[in-house]
């Protein structure tokens, strides 16, 4: 026997680590777009009230809890800890459930497309806790996390954030294939084989927790649209922003020894620190912030999905913590975008504070297992998992590309600084966040609609940039990337939602004018641009919307008066958009006492509805204009791309 002292044995590399990494980052890119998509499937139920809405969503979102509880039923696993069979059916029916909601349209479409967001939350939830439940799986489970959030940005670029499910066309297919079979294809490479179990050795107790995470991702951490909005950068700079911090956060993960006691709680203190910055602080440092929490999140992840206290066994427990788990990411969601229809008492970002603080407290663990004498420390990764960092490819190249295709203008593509004639024509539309009545987001039938007009300048008013409950879509610049427009965005409820003007011209002396809150329960604002004709006149033209509610005519005299006195008339102008009033109504003989014309009853037709557009029953949208001859003004009918109806005009100086 050699006299040569036993050296502690060596952990050998994990063959199987980077399919678990991918397995969980693969689930959360589909996980995530469906977490966006919710927003506009809820959106039906809001016609029907805000109890009903509130109540669609939270059934949704709790029956996480029973698509894992029976995963775990129908593959034998009663004592609630996942095997790679659980995790390959779950899969298999969130590609299953994915694929239908893309194939189905209309009232089809939110049944089974809020069926897909539990089923695709479920098959995460189970892969989450697959993967974290083994030495290091917290930290693999994690870093997985990130990746896939990195992946999802590189996905909202390539696509204009655009999400695929909204697509008819083969792009919408070729994704939705991609999304669906990208978890199977890892699930079924983990089905037991030689050497490789494939069943975790425990549950996390923290899996809830993914909840606020997920919250926090959709909303901000996986949100370019998000980022540029906030911070005023153009949205392919925010969007590769945002996949290096993801891609830092990684790496992060995976240095050889965990992330220790202080290190965690500084995390944690920089999670709700950054995330209460990304909402309160604007331009760049909006955009630091949101790099901060990006990088500091998988930390507090790493901790909170440890299993060094496992999880009590039982069916129930892990049915329970999934439907926590659901309630997570939709409590926080619901009640941020809730407090534009039925205001909170406080600001409503302290909704998604709260949920920071809720995830950071989470991954605060009382200790850490120390090293056992002549074992290897079980929590040290080995070096050739260092490979899992190659997975973070992905999310750059199609970052990159995104970039390349859609262009990083602030502001839209260059145009001419004057317009190609002396009689420009105006299309007016509320887009209602770009959320149809029948239950689609349609950009393109919007561009379409603005392209056949031939519009020289546009005024729209409800336009999201970045909205979990609009689908996620920075509309403002995806359409003016889409038209060949420059573009002009100002922020109202939030800076993720407000006016926008553009134009096929140059646009100059952009005025934003926040308008008095009065009764409530929304934020409201108006833009004014200026645009030049061929000729050389100048054409003042401001996008509205004001207060919503029939009983606040006070509140919108108010605004009027506010926005007539900030943008005093000095020459041809134009003020179209929302004003939630009706003809005869005191708000529209202020303005035809202060010297404003309808073009509408100008040249067009009195009795022509604008809302909703489905079944039109009011008069609410309008374009009024001083020192301008109106020559037709016509409000497009069949139009369901929102639920107004748009108004086009034609114009000139005069």
């Amino acid at each position: 026997m050699s006299d040569e002292p036993t050296r502690p044995t060596v952990t050998p590399p994990d063959a199987g680590t980077p399919t678990r990494v991918w397995l969980v980052a693969s689930s959360t890119v589909l996980a995530l777009e469906l977490v966006r998509a919710s927003g506009p499937l809820l959106d039906r139920a809001f016609t029907a009230g805000v109890v009903d809405a509130a109540l669609t969503a939270v059934l949704t979102y709790v029956a996480v809890g029973l698509v894992v509880g029976l995963a775990l039923l129908a593959t034998g696993r009663r004592d609630g800890t996942p095997s790679g069979r659980t995790v390959l059916e779950a899969a298999a029916l969130a590609l299953v459930a994915r694929l239908a909601a893309q194939a189905v349209h209309g009232e089809a479409r939110v049944w089974v497309g809020l069926a897909a967001v539990a089923l695709a939350l479920g098959a995460l939830a189970v892969a989450v806790s697959f993967v974290a439940g083994r030495p290091s799986g917290g930290r693999q489970a994690a870093t997985g996390l990130l990746i896939g959030c990195g992946m999802s940005v590189g996905l909202q670029l390539l696509l204009g954030t655009w999400d695929a499910l909204w697509r008819s066309d083969w792009t919408g297919w070729v994704v939705a294939l991609v999304l669906a079979f990208a978890p199977l294809t890892a699930a079924r490479a983990l089905a037991p084989q030689q050497g490789r179990p494939a069943t975790a050795t425990g549950r996390p107790r923290r899996l809830w927790a993914l909840g606020p995470f997920l919250a926090l991702a959709a909303m901000v951490v996986a949100n370019p649209a998000f980022a540029a909005s906030q911070s005023g950068v153009a949205l392919g700079t925010a969007g590769v922003f945002l996949i290096g911090a993801h891609a830092t956060g990684a790496w992060l993960m995976l240095r050889p020894e965990p992330w220790r006691g202080g290190s965690r709680v500084v995390a944690a203190v920089l999670v709700v620190l950054a995330a209460a910055a990304s909402f309160w602080a604007t331009g760049p440092a909006a955009l630091v912030a949101v790099g901060v929490l990006v990088a500091s999140v998988g930390i507090v992840l790493g901790g909170t999905l440890s299993t060094h206290r496992p999880a009590p066994p039982g069916v129930l427990r892990a049915t329970g913590a999934g439907a926590v788990l659901g309630l997570g990411v939709i409590g926080p969601l619901l009640l941020y975008m809730l407090d534009y229809d039925v205001p909170l008492p406080v600001d409503n970002a302290w909704v998604v504070v709260l949920a920071a603080l809720v995830l950071a407290l989470s991954g605060l663990r009382q200790r850490t297992p120390g090293v056992v004498p002549g074992q290897s420390n079980p929590e040290r990764l080995p070096a050739r998992v260092n490979s899992v960092r190659l997975l973070v490819i992905p999310s750059v190249v199609l970052g990159l590309v995104g970039v390349l295709v859609n262009g990083t203008h602030v502001d839209g593509p260059a145009v001419p600084a004057r317009a190609a004639g002396d009689e420009l024509t105006l299309l007016s539309w509320n887009l209602h966040y770009g959320v149809s009545p029948l239950t689609e987001v349609d950009l393109e039938g919007i561009a379409t609609t603005i392209e056949e007009q031939g519009a020289d300048v546009v005024t729209l008013q409800e336009v999201e940039r970045g909205w979990v409950f609009g689908g996620g879509a920075d509309m403002a610049t995806w359409l003016a990337h889409r038209l060949g427009m420059t573009v002009q965005f100002a922020p109202a409820a939030d800076r993720q939602f407000g006016n926008a003007v553009l134009a096929r011209s140059g646009l100059t002396d952009a005025v934003v004018t926040e308008l008095p809150y009065g009764a409530g329960p929304q934020a409201r604002s108006a833009l004014t641009a200026t645009v030049t004709t061929a000729g050389g006149a100048s054409l003042r033209f401001t996008s509205v919307h004001l207060q919503h509610r029939e009983s606040n005519s006070p509140t919108r005299l108010e605004q009027l008066d506010t926005l007539l006195a900030a943008v005093p008339v000095t020459g041809p102008a134009v003020l179209a958009g929302d004003l939630n009033a009706e003809p005869g109504w005191d708000e529209i003989a202020l303005l035809e006492d202060a010297g404003w014309v309808s073009a509408v009853d100008t040249v067009g037709d009195p009795d022509a509805l604008t809302s909703p557009s489905t079944d039109p029953q009011h008069r609410i949208d309008w374009v009024f204009g001083q020192q301008v001859a109106f020559t037709s003004a016509d409000v497009l009918t069949g139009r369901t791309e929102s639920d107004h109806l748009p108004l086009v005009v034609a114009l000139r100086a005069g």
